[in-house]
């Protein structure tokens, strides 16, 4: 489509060119712009008839490519052999179930079960001799060690609240009829009770919510500026900030809309500020515990492998992964 600056000049130009010919054509009597002939042709036109042509001799039609027949006797039997033929010999045991046609059915699926465990047994043995593919060195298996895991990312979480009330606050919005908010605002009682996290309630219909004795704030449009479509919706302000002429300079972390558990709103409060590097670098990397062992999106983006060289794949991947672990 031609941009709308350049559509108008083109409009402005044809409208100039037109009004250059028209002033030209103004100059010359209306009887001098054409000879006689041209009353003549116009009173003695004929159609136009176009010479009969022979019409182009039919192409003939190509052939279709010879269908390959498909390989029959013996064949290596490979996880393509078999994806391509045990549906067939599933198929013919259903529609003849006689003891030939299950028999052959029955051993091809004893192939696929010993094919798979061989493949288990060797998975096994490869995970277990390479430190950087046991998911055991990543989370621990045993219930006492991923207990500890748990416990440690637990423990973040609530060390990642308390960092963060220092710097900021929650706000929580509201209206005098959400049936959520009122035991939602409890919670947030038990979060500054037990973290130090301040918060305030801002109501985006001016009401109260029933049996709410607080103070209440009008919303002055900050629920509709963030998007939000749900009451109590609660955001999370780091280092608030007042307006400068006129511009609200503050940070908008949007922490749950709904109701939500006040172990739930913890996660999503320590997340927020993980996501946002707003914490120590030591709960950063205690919040990180799950994330131990696994490879980076930005890592995995711009890895490249030549799938005809497995053997490289090892080296490929090892320090990507091993750099997860420190």
């Amino acid at each position: 489509m031609t941009p709308r600056p350049a559509l108008f000049s083109l409009l402005v130009l044809g409208l100039i060119t037109g009004a250059a010919v028209a002033q030209v054509d103004n100059d010359k009597p209306y009887e001098n712009k054409m000879d006689d002939g041209y009353g003549d042709a116009f009173v003695n036109y004929k159609p136009y008839s176009k010479s009969a042509e022979k019409p182009p001799e039919a192409l003939p039609k190509p052939q279709a490519p010879a269908t390959p027949k498909a390989e029959t006797g013996k064949q290596r039997v490979t996880v393509e052999w078999l994806r391509e033929n045990y549906p067939k010999l599933q198929e013919r045991s259903i529609d003849n179930p006689t003891q030939e046609n299950l028999t052959a059915e029955l051993y091809a699926k004893r192939i696929i079960f010993d094919k798979s465990q061989r493949y288990a047994e060797m998975a096994m043995k490869v995970n277990n001799e390479d430190p950087l593919l046991n998911e055991n060195n990543r989370v621990p298996y045993a219930s006492g060690g991923a207990a500890s895991v748990r416990n440690a990312n637990y423990l973040a979480e609530q060390q990642a609240v308390r960092e963060l009330a220092q710097v900021g606050g929650v706000v929580i919005f509201v209206d005098g009829h959400c049936r959520f908010c009122v035991p939602e605002l409890p919670l947030l009682d038990g979060i500054r009770k037990t973290f130090g996290m301040e918060y305030i309630v801002v109501s985006i219909d001016g009401t109260v919510p029933k049996n709410y004795k607080g103070q209440v704030q009008t919303d002055n449009g900050l629920f509709q500026k963030l998007g939000l479509k749900l009451t109590p919706s609660i955001v999370f302000i780091p280092n608030p900030k007042g307006y400068k002429e006129g511009n609200d300079p503050n940070l908008y972390l949007i922490i749950a809309q709904g109701f939500y558990a006040q172990d739930e709103l913890v996660k999503q409060i320590a997340y927020a500020g993980h996501e946002n590097n707003l914490l120590t670098a030591d709960t950063m990397q205690d919040l990180n515990v799950w994330e131990r062992g696994v490879a980076s999106a930005k890592d995995l983006g711009t890895l490249e492998l030549d799938v005809d060289k497995p053997d490289t794949f090892k080296n490929a991947l090892q320090p990507i992964l091993i750099k997860q672990y420190k």
